[in-house]
C-alpha cells in the first residue's frame, strides 16, 4: 500500500497568482480542499459510501501548511494524500509535486472532526468510512 495512497491533478490558474507572480500561499489550503472533495466523492461512490456523508459533518479544526518551493501560473499540480483516523477526526496529510520539480513544492496537514448535525455535537466516524480507508490501494 502506497504511503500517499490518493491523488489529486490540477493546473495553477493566473488569477490565483499575487503581485510578484506566483500563486498566494492561501491557495494551498484551497488546494488541499479539492483534494479532500475528490477524496469524498470516491467515498460516496463506493457502495458502502452512500450514507457517509448525508448524515455528518466534516468541519475543519485545524490547518498547517509548509512551503518549499513556490508555484508560478499553469504550472501542473499533483497532489498526494493520505486519510487517517484519531477518535472522531479524519486527518489529511498532503504532499504538492509540480511537473517542472519532480520534488515536493509543499507539505500540508489538515484535520475535521465527524460532527452530527441533528445533535450538534462531535461523533463517532462511521465504520464505513473506516473500512472504506482500511482498503488496499494501488
Amino acid at each position: 500500500m502506497s504511503a500517499f495512497p490518493f491523488s489529486y491533478r490540477r493546473v495553477t490558474q493566473f488569477y490565483e497568482t499575487d503581485a510578484m507572480g506566483i500563486i498566494h500561499h492561501a491557495n494551498y489550503l484551497l488546494y488541499f480542499e479539492e483534494a479532500r472533495l475528490e477524496f469524498l466523492k470516491q467515498v460516496m461512490e463506493a457502495e458502502e459510501g452512500e450514507n457517509i456523508l448525508s448524515e455528518l459533518n466534516y468541519p475543519l479544526i485545524s490547518s498547517q501548511v509548509d512551503y518549499k518551493i513556490p508555484l508560478k501560473f499553469n504550472q501542473e499540480l499533483k497532489i498526494d494524500y493520505k486519510v487517517t483516523t484519531q477518535g472522531a477526526r479524519l486527518i489529511f496529510d498532503y504532499v504538492i509535486f509540480t511537473k517542472s520539480f519532480n520534488k515536493e513544492a509543499a507539505f500540508g496537514k489538515t484535520i475535521h472532526v465527524a460532527f452530527d448535525m441533528k445533535k450538534q455535537q462531535a461523533c463517532r466516524l462511521p465504520q464505513s468510512l473506516i473500512d472504506f480507508l482500511s482498503k488496499e490501494r494501488k
